[in-house]
């Protein structure tokens, strides 16, 4: 059975990587749970400040009259900005790992303009372990592309030397994977960060 195109509202893998639990586990980030908990402490603080004191926070914003908007959005926003967060901490919070092993980083991604081949540059990173030069044209190429029709997107893990490469499509809200992403075999893993430095180098030359 061929591969089946896979939607997503967000620019990443996780929908693909979903697909290959034995390969690939998510988990909560940390980092990102707790700035989201720690921005939604805030926000309920502001509210709880907020609702406690609705006369002084009425005179503050110079009374009802005059700053109608301005009250409303006080009383509103704070508990709208805590659900937001709270929202987010289970929703947005999360990342990739290579089972039994290292995080999946995204070191590369980058957009090009209708009509730009990137399959080629697709090509030439598959390659981008033995033949290092036209991998960092082809990703320098790329980034003179500059647009937002299609989506070139690499995630590693050094530790594990993981590397998968894929191209989205973006169409409206909707971010498309139309072809299977290439896993690259572990003796062909790369730097791609690294690349796409020497190649934003080539680009700005």
């Amino acid at each position: 059975m061929g591969f089946q195109p896979l939607r997503s509202r967000s620019r990443d893998l996780s929908v693909w990587f979903a697909t290959r639990p034995e390969v690939f586990v998510s988990e909560r980030s940390p980092r990102k749970t707790v700035f989201w908990l720690a921005s939604a402490v805030a926000a309920g603080l502001v509210a709880l400040l907020v609702y406690l004191n609705p006369t002084a926070t009425v005179e503050l914003l110079g009374g009802r009259v005059r700053s109608g908007q301005a009250v409303a959005g006080a009383f509103v926003l704070p508990p709208l900005a805590f659900v937001a967060c709270i929202v987010l901490t289970f929703l947005v919070a999360r990342r990739w790992r290579v089972r039994g092993g290292g995080v999946l980083k995204n070191p590369v991604i980058l957009g090009v303009r209708a009509g730009f081949p990137l399959e080629n540059v697709l090509t030439a990173l598959e390659v981008g372990s033995a033949r290092r030069g036209p991998a960092i044209e082809g990703l320098a190429a790329a980034r003179l592309a500059n647009g937002d029709d299609r989506l070139l997107t690499i995630w590693s893990s050094e530790r594990d030397h993981v590397m998968v490469i894929a191209i989205l499509r973006v169409d409206g809200n909707a971010v498309w994977i139309d072809s299977e992403p290439v896993m690259l075999a572990p003796d062909s893993y790369f730097d791609a960060e690294a690349y796409d430095r020497e190649a934003r180098r080539l680009r700005d030359h």
